[in-house]
């Protein structure tokens, strides 16, 4: 057995699964399971170790019906988002894209989608006194390339455990 945390788990079809989890030396991975409508079976179908460093606080969205993006803490306790192919039947997993966003610490993330290639990030900045920083991101439908566009400190004080909801077509609420 071994010691599992930081899930984020997400529908790729209907009996298909993903979740993003760190293990035991904290590494970053992703597993497919296959789950029928009834929920009489889990069945484990593919795993990828996407980060054999770290690969904590895991936040995963669905860009389009295969693309998937993935913010986590790496290596150094910075922060990274990733983008992945998943097939419907769970059975490859494929990374794709990868940007460093935040070169010194994050903690707590928390991705949401807010259009067709755009994407909203909470998250928490550990060495300055869990400051509060939400940013936006570009990426195509293929996930090829990730840009980052905004970048703004909300909160200068403690902040933590972040989530993000949307409210109507462009408002957001961060409850933290």
């Amino acid at each position: 057995l071994s010691t599992v945390s930081h899930n984020s788990f997400i529908k790729v079809d209907e009996n298909t699964f993903a979740l993003a989890w760190s293990d035991a030396n904290s590494d970053g991975n992703i597993t497919t399971f296959t789950i029928p409508a009834d929920g009489s079976t889990i069945t484990e179908v593919a795993t990828l170790e996407h980060d054999t460093e770290q690969g904590r606080y895991p936040s995963f969205e669905q860009l389009d019906s295969d693309t998937y993006v993935l913010a986590y803490q790496g290596s150094s306790q910075d922060g990274f988002i990733k983008t992945f192919t998943i097939s419907a039947d769970g059975a490859t997993i494929t990374q794709v894209a990868s940007l460093e966003h935040d070169e010194s610490s994050n903690v707590h993330n928390s991705l949401i989608k807010t259009d067709v290639n755009t994407f909203l990030l909470a998250y928490s900045h550990t060495t300055s006194n869990y400051s509060g920083y939400v940013k936006t991101f570009t990426i195509p439908a293929d996930g090829s390339s990730i840009t980052q566009v905004a970048n703004v400190e909300h909160d200068l004080n403690y902040t933590a455990y972040n989530n993000l909801a949307q409210i109507d077509a462009d408002s957001y609420v961060l409850a933290m």
